[in-house]
């Protein structure tokens, strides 16, 4: 029996070495690189879409205010319009 658990162990220790080895030759590839590539990738893509999300859903909420603000940024941009030609007529 004691020989059969030291045959096990064995194994095992091999098993964990080749493990080890694999992992580090890995982690130093660029296969690693393109693996934390694509899971990076993933992840931004998720962030984007609830982004995207929460945006509409802001815009949705907001809409009567994002209207107001692009209303008066109009009337803004005419009046300085009006202003600058009021001043150019008079000078010219």
């Amino acid at each position: 029996m004691e020989h059969k658990r030291g045959k096990a162990e064995e194994f095992f220790s091999k098993a964990g070495k080749k493990i080890d080895s694999l992992f580090s030759e890995i982690s130093q590839s660029n296969i690693s690189e393109k693996l934390e590539l694509k899971e990076r990738l993933q992840e931004l893509k998720k962030s984007k879409e609830s982004l995207e999300k929460d945006f509409d859903h802001f815009t949705e909420d907001n809409k009567e205010v994002i209207k107001d603000i692009a209303d008066s940024f109009e009337e803004s941009f005419e009046d300085i319009k009006n202003i600058f030609r009021k001043k150019k007529n008079q000078k010219g």
